[in-house]
């Protein structure tokens, strides 16, 4: 190539780069306005309502939290130092943290594996032009987005701990550590131990096998034991509540309950398989997936079979791929199948192309930015429809559906004479919490726990602290609430309305475009 066509070259590569920051930048203040301006899940009544309750009882005992510990431990700590009463707000911006987390982690991967910032750039649109994470997935207060800086993370550091020059156990510490915490988030993360483990272990075959140990494995291990120390805490001191609450909540009630229910469920191989087709074919999942396979296809056709095989096989390659390839697989465990849990390959497929545009040459490079090119367009062009209403809602933070919440919310805590001390049963419990209320415990995990309550075992009930639909009336009647708060929104409250009404409670008009009812006990 003459010195003028290369001048050119870097002067388009310079090009992209400039205009991919700022995209990037906008893309990132779009999924910002989105976040904070996302309606209230269901899913949040747990993460969000449970943190808040930290320090006040067990959270699996009292409040009902069926996932391991990390999230509530995290979300309650910042509620804790921060003072927030506006505990969805908060969340949201634990949430947007993440996100931005997220980019600086894969930013410092990409420059540590030297992959350039095409490449870096190509990775960021896939994830923040991810359609499934700009939906509920990447939005809510929840422990489907937030492990994903922490597996980041850990991969990091295994680069530093697994540098040919300079291997580092101290770096080892850390990305056991930061493993151990991302599964602490979500146990379907578990594979990154085991898969860090091995190649910790078997990969950096020109060291000694007891300098991988000393140096490697077991600092590895330490982070990951002191990583773990929440969920190792609550297994040691109190294993039978830990376990019901966790493993056989998912196992057998989650099943029983869902296996009872009349809505259209995706169940069985046959309709996983075509969600996941759904998902994994379409949008940045596919483009990803065609940007392994051309990176791939390009290095093998530039330096043959056999040499670009051995080239490509390096761990920093055949990790983030191992982990994709198990996310694929444990997409299809729980039963019934929700689009979240299919999100998980493509945060490790997005590192394997990183991990392989760090492995090309000069030449490799050049013929790479029209792929560059190609999916960085298709991937913003697909996200448009959710970005572009995420930016105008960043700049109209009046309307930001948190903030929105809380100040509804204390409006009617003023109109029905509620101050603070009010007990409240809510199975909605994040809109008492944003009026100042203090929530019932049995319904701290929202109706995760209650609508499971028929088929918890005579052996678990001890570990329980609900009550059920059938003992609903029973348990009103003895616990007398100042108030009860009734999300319209979700059929299993009626009856709650129907206990106020039926026992002598003054109805409080709800503000304007809430669908909720709030009945205050007549002393």
């Amino acid at each position: 190539m003459s010195n003028v066509e290369g001048k050119g070259e870097d002067l388009r590569t310079s090009t992209f780069v400039k205009a991919g920051l700022v995209v990037l930048g906008v893309m990132l203040a779009g999924i910002a306005g989105r976040v904070l301006s996302y309606p209230l899940n269901r899913d949040e009544n747990l993460f969000v309502s449970v943190a808040s309750q930290l320090g006040k009882g067990d959270i699996y005992r009292d409040f009902g939290y069926n996932h391991l510990p990390n999230m509530p431990y995290l979300l309650g700590s910042v509620y804790s130092l921060t003072g927030a009463g506006a505990y969805l707000f908060t969340g949201r911006l634990v949430v947007v943290s993440a996100w931005l987390a997220l980019i600086a982690m894969l930013w410092l991967i990409a420059r540590r594996l030297n992959a350039g910032m095409p490449a870096f750039l190509t990775c960021a649109f896939l994830l923040t032009g991810c359609v499934l994470l700009l939906g509920p997935s990447g939005m809510l207060v929840s422990n489907t987005f937030l492990p994903l800086p922490f597996a980041f993370a850990s991969y990091y550091f295994l680069l530093g701990a697994m540098d040919e020059r300079r291997p580092s156990p101290v770096s080892a510490f850390w990305a056991g550590l930061f493993a151990s915490l991302a599964v602490g988030f979500k146990v379907n993360y578990f594979f990154l131990a085991p898969l860090i483990a091995i190649t910790t272990l078997i990969a950096p075959q020109a060291r000694p096998f007891v300098d991988r140990i000393v140096k490697g494995l077991l600092p590895l291990a330490i982070g990951g034991i002191v990583g773990g120390l929440p969920a190792l805490i609550h297994l040691a001191r109190d294993p039978d509540a830990f376990l019901a609450h966790t493993f056989r909540y998912f196992t057998e009630l989650q099943r029983a309950y869902w296996g009872s229910s009349t809505d259209p469920l995706v169940t069985g191989l046959a309709q996983k398989t075509l969600l996941a087709e759904e998902i994994w074919l379409s949008n940045t999942f596919l483009l990803a997936i065609a940007g392994v396979i051309v990176l791939v296809g390009t290095v093998l056709w530039e330096r043959g079979l056999w040499v670009g095989i051995r080239q490509m096989a390096s761990w920093k390659v055949l990790l983030p791929a191992a982990c994709a390839a198990f996310g694929f697989i444990v997409a299809f465990v729980p039963d019934p199948a929700f689009p979240q849990y299919f999100a998980l390959p493509l945060p490790f497929l997005v590192l394997t192309m990183a991990a392989l545009a760090g492995s090309l040459g000069e030449g490799e490079r050049r013929a790479a930015m029209p792929l560059w090119l190609a999916l960085s367009l298709v991937a913003i062009l697909g996200s448009v429809t959710r970005i572009g209403p995420g930016l105008l809602q960043l700049a109209r933070p009046g309307h930001w559906e948190p903030l929105a919440l809380h100040r509804d919310m204390r409006k009617l805590a003023g109109t029905a004479g509620l101050d603070d001390r009010a007990h409240v049963v809510a199975m909605t419990p994040v809109m008492a919490l944003e009026a100042g209320w203090r929530i019932y415990p049995e319904f701290a995990a929202g109706q995760f726990v209650y609508r499971v309550a028929p088929f918890i075992p005579a052996d678990d009930k001890p570990y329980y602290r609900t009550t059920s639909a059938t003992d609903l009336p029973e348990f009103l009647a003895s616990s007398r609430p100042d108030a009860i708060l009734v999300n319209d929104e979700e059929p299993m409250e009626a009856p709650l309305a129907t206990f106020a009404l039926t026992h002598n409670y003054r109805e409080i008009p709800a503000p304007k475009g809430r669908q909720l009812r709030l009945f205050v006990r007549r002393d």
